[in-house]
C-alpha cells in the first residue's frame, strides 16, 4: 500500500528551499575609514592623490590591502596635510545624521545598494566609494531615506 505523503518529493524540497532561504546576515559596516585610506570596493585607486593606502571592509573592520607609493594621502609622505583648511583639517567632511527616531526591527531587511544610515556617517567624500546607493533610517514607521550617492558620486542628505 502507497500513502501519500502530504510535503514529499519535489514539493516539500521546494519548500525547505525557500525556508532555508530566510535572512541574509546583518550589513557590518566598518565605519571611517583610516587617515589617507580609500576604500577599494568602490574604485580606490593609488592614481587617487589622496590615498595614501587601500582598504577592504572585512568583517567589520578595515583592513589594508595595498600602500600607495610616498607621496600620495593627506599631504604627502609627511602626513599631517598642512592645506591651510584649519589644524587636522584633510579631505574629509564627517557626516552626522540625526538617529532621535531611529528603532530596531524594520522588515523587509535593507539588500545592496540600500544600506543602513550608519554606512552614510564617514568621510561625505568617501562614503559613496562603497557598494551603497542610499542610505536608510529604520522608524516606526518603517525605513526612511536620509541620503543618497547622486550621479557625481557625491553624498546627499535628504534628512
Amino acid at each position: 500500500m502507497r500513502r501519500n505523503k502530504p510535503f514529499g518529493g519535489l514539493f516539500g524540497a521546494a519548500l525547505l528551499l525557500v525556508g532555508a532561504c530566510g535572512e541574509a546576515p546583518p550589513l557590518e559596516t566598518c565605519g571611517q575609514i583610516p587617515e589617507g585610506g580609500c576604500p577599494i570596493g568602490r574604485g580606490g585607486s593609488c592614481d587617487d592623490m589622496y590615498c595614501a593606502a587601500l582598504h577592504d571592509c572585512v568583517e567589520g573592520k578595515w583592513t589594508q590591502v595595498k600602500r600607495c607609493p610616498d607621496g600620495n594621502g593627506s599631504g604627502g609622505a609627511g602626513g599631517g596635510g598642512g592645506g591651510g583648511a584649519g589644524a587636522g583639517a584633510g579631505p574629509c567632511t564627517m557626516v552626522t545624521l540625526d538617529h532621535s527616531a531611529e528603532t530596531l526591527g524594520c522588515k523587509p531587511d535593507l539588500e545592496n545598494p540600500d544600506c543602513p544610515a550608519a554606512a552614510a556617517e564617514t568621510c561625505a567624500e568617501s562614503a559613496c566609494l562603497t557598494s551603497c546607493l542610499d542610505f536608510f533610517l529604520c522608524t516606526k514607521d518603517g525605513w526612511i531615506d536620509v541620503a543618497h550617492c547622486d550621479e557625481e558620486g557625491q553624498l546627499v542628505i535628504v534628512q
